[in-house]
């Protein structure tokens, strides 16, 4: 492949919308080391800092990362987390040329999105959801429906409730604030993908391609993806026969 065909493929998304099924997709080209969140990570904390405008705890980490990035031994790379977005996503081009990146954006029905989400116990009033995702803290591109004090106030209610029931694993919500994580989860949309406007004007000559979860699930939504990066030599559509459509990464069903 030439120096600046793409080599290193990234996804923009919220989760809960085909990230681990698109790195499966990916790795039936022909050498294409494709991964779903690979190690270092960098959510939780650091994420959650550098969305906050703090980036030099994620750039102290870029190193390490980079490392991992390019130990890879083949023709083309692959990472489809959606933490790209929210963290590490905003230092790679430091690191590699804009034109050797291309990025899928990836989208899936908003409200689908928002059940999933909360079903999961992936929402912002979680633990689990506050590792990952986008909450309420004061530096935003669009407007949230909770101001930090009633996100910060609703959360420790839920808190105190999910204690009295012995802080079972299944964490159930009252009607009100089961509506208040939707509206939430629904806000964590609409900011990511302000974020992917930002970031495709911020470096615009990374290769783009909005894509949905829907065109995921036919040959041809992988094959607009090849041809927009320039990987039609790594393409067979034989070895996607056993991956299309295929629902990976379910979880369980929760309040």
């Amino acid at each position: 492949m030439g120096s600046n065909k793409v080599r290193y493929i990234f996804c923009i998304s919220t989760g809960r919308c085909g990230t681990d099924y698109l790195s499966k997709l990916l790795t039936t080209l022909d050498g294409c080391s494709s991964f779903h969140e690979q190690r270092p990570r960098l959510h939780k904390h650091v994420m959650q800092e550098y969305l906050q405008g703090n980036k030099k705890p994620i750039q102290k980490l870029m190193a390490q990362k980079i490392v991992k990035i390019r130990s890879h031994k083949k023709v083309l790379y692959a990472d489809t987390t959606h933490v790209f977005i929210k963290s590490f996503g905003w230092e790679i081009p430091k690191y590699i040329p804009q034109e050797q990146i291309g990025v899928v954006i990836l989208k899936r029905d908003i409200d689908k999105v928002a059940e999933s989400t909360h079903r999961t116990q992936s929402g912002p009033f979680n633990e689990l959801g506050r590792d990952w995702i986008i909450y309420p803290n004061g530096n935003h591109i669009t407007r949230p429906p909770l101001s930090v004090l009633k996100y910060n106030l609703f959360r420790n209610i839920l808190k105190a409730l999910w204690r009295l029931n012995n802080n079972s694993g299944n964490k159930k919500y009252p009607a009100y604030f089961r509506r208040q994580s939707i509206k939430l989860i629904k806000w964590y949309y609409q900011e990511t993908y302000a974020l992917a406007e930002k970031y495709q004007k911020e470096f615009p000559k990374i290769n783009y391609i909005d894509v949905s979860l829907d065109e995921l699930n036919t040959f041809e939504g992988l094959e607009r993806i090849v041809v927009a990066f320039g990987l039609q030599e790594l393409y067979s559509r034989k070895r996607l026969v056993s991956i299309i459509g295929k629902p990976v990464n379910l979880k369980g069903t929760f309040n």
